[in-house]
């Protein structure tokens, strides 16, 4: 089997030309059925992920798509429509899904054909559209939108191995470096005053150039009140594409771009001071946008992996740090609790344990287990139908619809924790999280949460690591190779196991643990909690890393609590009771790509 991968393009009205590239050309793929446990399957959710996006592209709407299932609201092309463009190669990678290719390419050239020859990705005018702003502003460019939509063409370079992209993104370097910001000793900016006074629209630039060139004073610039949300993803992709192509330009203008954004004035509490003794603007604290500062976080790290900055990178570890300390980041649910909210953070944990700079494997496991998956609209959410809301992710812990900023966020975490549970180099395989996953290399199968067990399906592997996670008393592990017990041999929480051959069964087990943990409520920044004020000690139970039952359930929009009305996790203790995992007849797909995002 092989992965066809569509590409259109329509670039700046220079034309159309129609490319169907087999992945046999650079990787070849193929599927096969297998019966596994019943567990949290990335793969599988990756597929609904794609449903999602492949059922809502308007055709009649020049392959828009709208915002929420209520429709169109604010133009999903300024910022949010190339994160679906981003997130689909990798879903498919992941699960081998065709779903709807046709479509998928019209889409993507639609978005591709709005790059102008200046380099700058723009909102054209459109007669009846009116959720796309004011038509006499019209064409206008998002900022925070030529970040977004630079990082979905990285991820078609990748994937399509067509140079087209690298023209067209080494053409919006350009036209970022040259147009847009602002220059100024050693570090660069985009302004924040457009021509538009309403929210989304009054930081775009236009063909009148900016309004004002000032540079902000402090954070709270800039779209929802954040210039981190308005601009903090371009220092990020522009020094991944200088990893990727060597391309000099984007390295610089990632390093002025960087510069700007570490400025002291804009960490720590701006209004109120810090602790005592404390320099907060040096230990990446902040108040405000969670969304944008991780944004921000993931930038900066980015360059200061390209230019194996050791400051920076210390300074991000300690930036994501603070960031788990709103809401609950036990369970994933952070920041304002939104669907995006832990794909993102689980985003940026992944990239700072490939960088080396700490272990946050347990924190990943424990996200994507919890509200990294669970935010997920899946088709018994819906009544066991394939509606379009399927595959979406929730704007809210109420789960009661899906958003189009939310779903490419909580999409691409299921790709950053997939990506992230095998790692493969020179004969090694290093497995991080104990998930379900088909690879080249091995295939893994996990039992957990029912019971702690997983079984590896050698291929080519000559030796693996496998992470045994915190709560599993090491002593209490054994591992099989074959029938045959093997003596275990520890790198940290690693357990390896060599001399491997191709076709070797590796089981390895230990005992499930229930636990109760007490957390709680902090301050109700965004209210999700009505009727529990600040200070309300919620007892979470988990099984493992998953989370099986809460006290007192939370409500959604009503004074009593009700489990019944608090969608997320309610079903999991009665769906986690059983000590044997169910099995399931399941078409497992394998592709070698491996992407730079």
């Amino acid at each position: 089997m092989y992965l066809v991968v569509v590409s259109l393009f329509a670039i700046g009205g220079i034309g159309l030309t129609i490319q169907e590239v087999p992945s046999a050309a650079y990787a070849p793929s193929s599927s096969y059925q297998a019966v596994v446990p019943n567990t949290l399957d990335l793969a599988e959710r990756a597929k609904i992920g794609i449903h999602h996006a492949m059922s809502i592209i308007r055709e009649d709407q020049d392959y828009e798509m709208p915002w929420t299932g209520g429709g169109f609201q604010w133009s999903p092309l300024m910022a949010c429509q190339p994160k679906y463009m981003e997130y689909l190669p990798m879903e498919r990678i992941m699960s081998g899904s065709q779903q709807k290719l046709d479509l998928e390419a019209k889409m993507v050239n639609m978005l591709a054909s709005h790059i102008g020859p200046e380099g700058i990705y723009w909102v054209p005018g459109y007669e009846n559209k009116p959720w796309l702003g004011p038509k006499d502003e019209m064409p206008y460019a998002n900022v925070h939108g030529q970040g977004r939509m630079m990082r979905a063409m990285a991820i078609w370079y990748q994937y399509t191995k067509d140079p087209k992209w690298k023209e067209l993104v080494d053409r919006m370097v350009d036209g970022m470096d040259k147009v847009m910001v602002v220059h100024k000793d050693d570090y660069a900016y985009f302004p924040i005053y457009g021509w538009m006074p309403n929210e989304y629209f009054r930081s775009c630039y236009t063909r009148r150039g900016w309004k004002d060139t000032v540079e902000p004073t402090h954070e709270k610039f800039g779209e929802e009140g954040s210039m981190f949300n308005h601009q903090g993803h371009l220092a990020g992709v522009l020094a991944n594409w200088y990893m990727l192509t060597g391309n000099k330009q984007a390295l610089r203008l990632s390093g002025e771009l960087v510069r700007f954004l570490v400025k002291p004035k804009f960490w720590a509490d701006f209004q109120g001071g810090e602790y005592p003794g404390v320099v907060g603007a040096e230990q990446a604290h902040w108040t405000g946008h969670w969304h944008g500062h991780i944004n921000a976080l993931r930038a900066i790290l980015e360059y200061a992996v390209a230019t194996n900055d050791p400051r920076l990178k210390q300074f991000v570890r300690d930036g994501y740090g603070w960031a788990r300390q709103p809401m609950f980041a036990r369970i994933g649910m952070v920041g304002d609790g939104q669907g995006c909210g832990c794909g993102r953070l689980i985003g940026l944990a992944v990239k700072l344990a490939y960088a080396g700079i700490g272990d946050y494997w347990e924190d990943i496991d424990l996200y994507i287990r919890n509200h990294g998956s669970e935010m997920q609209f899946t088709p018994e959410d819906c009544g066991n139908k394939m509606i379009p809301a399927v595959g979406g992710f929730a704007a809210n812990p109420a789960k009661d619809d899906w958003a189009g900023c939310c779903t490419p966020h909580g999409n691409m975490g299921l790709f950053y924790a997939w990506d992230a549970t095998l790692r493969y180099s020179d004969g090694v395989a290093r497995i991080n999280l104990l998930l379900n996953r088909a690879s080249p290399w091995m295939d893994l199968d996990s039992y957990l949460p029912y019971e702690g067990k997983v079984i590896i399906k050698n291929k080519t592997a000559l030796e693996a690591f496998v992470r045994i996670p915190l709560w599993v008393e090491l002593n209490t592990v054994h591992c099989k190779v074959g029938l045959q017990s093997m003596p275990l041999k520890w790198f940290g929480r690693y357990l390896v196991v060599k001399t491997l051959k191709p076709s070797d069964l590796v089981t390895i087990t230990f005992p499930v643990v229930e636990r109760s943990e007490k957390w709680t409520l902090p301050a109700q920044l965004w209210g999700w909690w009505p009727g529990y004020p600040p200070g309300t000690v919620f007892t979470f139970k988990f099984k493992g890393n998953t989370l099986i039952d809460m006290s007192p359930w939370p409500t959604q929009g009503s004074q009593t609590p009700d489990e019944s009305r608090w969608r997320p996790y309610s079903e999991r203790a009665k769906q986690y009771a059983s000590d044997e995992a169910p099995m399931v007849n399941v078409t497992r797909f394998v592709s070698p790509l491996v992407f730079s995002w």
